[in-house]
C-alpha cells in the first residue's frame, strides 16, 4: 500500500511543515519540581524528530503563574516568566536541527477542577468556574485503565462485576471503594474524588486572558512554530465550556457564548498579541460524551467562533477525566475521526489534526479520504518514536505497535516516570543518545569546528 497523502507537505499559518504525521501533546512528566525542562525532555522530543515526525506539539505548558493553577500531581511544564525561557529555546533548537521538523507549544491557564491543591499551598485550592469537584465513575473505564487498577491494587473487585453494577449498587460500592481506596491506593483517591476547586472571580479570570497572550507571544519570540490553546478533555478551559461543570450566573456563565467567552477572548486577545498570519490554534474535544456535558453541535459553534477570533488550525480530542474508558485515551484506535468532519465545516475548511492511529493504513485513509489533514500519535509515538520513517522506508512490519495498556498514563498518576511496556527507552531517551544526538546539521557544524581547532597549540 502507498502512503504517499502521509507524506505530503501542509501549511498551517505562515509555516510549512513536510508531512501530515505530528506527535500529539502528552505530559509525560519528566519536568523538574519547578517545571523546568532537563535533558530527560530534550531527548524525549529529539528522539521523535529524528524519528521523522514533521510537527512536534509539546506537553501542555502552564502560563498561570498562581499557587490555583491546579497542576501539582502531573508535575508540568511551566511557561510563567523568563526564567523558563531558556530551557524552552534549547529544546526549539534541537528540534529543528532535524530535516526540517516543527514544533508547536500547547499553552494551557491551569487544570481546573482536574487539579488539585499544590503540595507547597495546600490550603489553596484550584481555581475552576464553579465549586464543582470532578468525580469518575468507575463503570466507564476501558480495558487498559482496568488493567493498571487491577496492577496496582490485584485486590480491586472484578471490574466486569463493576460495569454491570445498577445506579443503586454502584453507590453502595461506590462509598466502600472510597474507604478502600484512601487506605490502599492513596495516590489514586483524589484522581477518582477530585478536590472541590474555588469559583474564580471575574479579574482573575482577566488575568488569565491577559497573560496567556502575553506567554503566547513569548513562545513565537522562542521561535516555536506554533502555539496551540490547550482547552480540551476537561481541564480550565473546558470546565468552562461545559454546563456540566459551569454553572455561573455572570458574563462568563450561562449560555454557550458566554461559556466560551473565557475561550473567546484568549483567542482573539493572543491574536492581536501576535499578528495576523503565525500558526496559532485551539484542541477541543469534540464531545465531552458525558450527560448533560458540551456536545459536539455545541463544540462545532466554539469552532466557527474561534475561527472568527483568529485561530487557524483546530485539534480534536475528546470526553474528558470523568469518563476515562471513551474519552481521549480508547482501547482502538481512529475513534475520533468521526469528529473531524464536524470540525472541517465550522472552521471552514482550515487544517485539523487528529490523533489516535497506530496503523499507516489507517492512517492514510483518514487524510486521504479528506476527513482530516493531520494525523497525530500520541500513546503510539511514545511506543514507536521513529513511526513515520519506517512509513516512509516501507518498514511498516518493523513497527512496535502501542497495546493500549495505558501504563504510560497510569505512570504519571502514580508519581513515576513516563514507561511503556513495548519500548524500554521510554522517558529514558537521555540514557541512549546513540538514538537522538546525532543529526545531519549538527554532524556539519562539529566536523567544521573539528577541522578549525586542529591547528590549535597544545598547552
Amino acid at each position: 500500500m502507498s502512503f504517499d497523502a502521509l507524506f505530503e507537505p501542509i501549511e498551517i499559518g505562515n509555516v510549512q511543515i513536510k508531512n501530515r504525521i505530528a506527535m500529539a501533546p502528552m505530559n509525560p512528566g519528566l519536568t523538574g519540581p519547578n517545571g523546568y525542562h532537563g535533558d530527560a525532555n530534550l531527548a524525549w522530543y529529539a528522539m521523535r524528530a529524528r524519528g521523522g515526525f514533521g510537527l512536534i506539539i509539546t506537553e501542555c505548558n502552564v502560563m498561570n503563574p498562581h499557587p490555583w493553577n491546579g497542576s501539582e500531581v502531573l508535575n508540568p511544564s511551566l511557561f510563567t516568566d523568563y526564567r523558563y525561557y531558556r530551557f524552552h529555546s534549547e529544546t526549539v533548537k534541537l528540534v529543528h536541527q532535524y530535516k526540517g521538523c516543527k514544533i508547536f507549544m500547547q499553552l494551557s491557564p491551569g487544570w481546573g477542577r482536574q487539579g488539585h491543591p499544590h503540595v507547597e499551598t495546600p490550603d489553596c485550592l484550584a481555581g475552576g468556574p464553579s465549586a464543582i469537584p470532578l468525580e469518575i465513575d468507575m463503570r466507564n473505564f476501558n480495558k487498559g485503565w482496568e488493567k493498571q487498577f487491577k496492577r496496582l491494587n490485584p485486590g480491586m473487585p472484578d471490574f466486569a462485576l463493576i460495569r454491570n453494577m445498577s445506579d443503586e449498587e454502584y453507590n453502595l460500592f461506590r462509598h466502600m471503594n472510597k474507604e478502600m481506596m484512601a487506605k490502599e491506593m492513596p495516590e489514586l483517591l483524589h484522581v477518582v474524588f477530585g478536590d472541590t476547586p474555588r469559583e474564580l472571580t471575574v479579574p482573575e479570570i482577566v488575568d488569565l486572558e491577559d497573560r496567556f497572550a502575553l506567554q503566547a507571544a513569548a513562545a513565537f519570540q522562542l521561535e516555536y512554530d506554533g502555539v496551540e490553546v490547550h482547552a480540551p478533555h476537561g481541564y480550565l478551559i473546558h470546565s468552562f465550556l461545559s454546563p456540566r461543570s459551569n454553572q455561573r450566573t455572570d458574563q462568563y456563565g450561562g449560555s454557550l457564548e458566554n461559556r466560551a467567552r473565557f475561550l473567546l477572548n484568549i483567542v482573539e486577545k493572543t491574536r492581536m498579541k501576535i499578528g495576523p498570519d503565525k500558526a496559532f490554534g485551539v484542541r477541543l474535544s469534540g464531545d465531552e460524551l458525558m450527560p448533560g456535558g458540551i456536545g459536539h453541535e455545541e463544540i462545532k459553534q466554539v469552532v466557527s467562533w474561534c475561527r472568527d477570533a483568529g485561530a487557524n488550525f483546530f485539534n480534536i480530542s475528546q470526553g474528558c477525566y470523568e469518563n476515562p474508558g471513551a474519552a481521549f485515551a480508547p482501547d482502538g484506535e481512529d475513534e475520533f475521526t468521526r469528529w473531524a468532519p464536524g470540525f472541517k465545516e465550522a472552521s471552514s475548511g482550515l487544517p485539523v489534526i487528529t490523533p489516535n492511529f497506530v496503523t499507516p493504513e489507517v492512517a492514510e485513509n483518514a487524510v486521504k479520504s479528506g476527513h482530516t489533514d493531520i494525523i497525530s500519535l500520541g500513546r503510539q509515538a511514545i511506543a514507536d518514536p521513529f513511526w513515520p520513517s519506517k512509513v516512509k522506508e516501507g518498514r511498516v512490519n518493523d513497527i512496535v505497535k502501542c497495546i493500549r495498556c495505558q501504563r504510560c498514563y497510569m505512570n504519571l498518576i502514580i508519581s513515576h516516570w513516563a514507561e511503556c511496556t513495548m519500548n524500554p527507552t521510554a522517558g529514558r531517551e537521555k540514557l541512549y543518545p546513540e538514538l537522538w544526538l546525532d543529526t545531519p546539521e549538527m554532524e556539519k557544524k562539529i566536523n567544521k569546528f573539528k577541522q578549525k581547532a586542529q591547528g590549535l597549540p597544545q598547552i
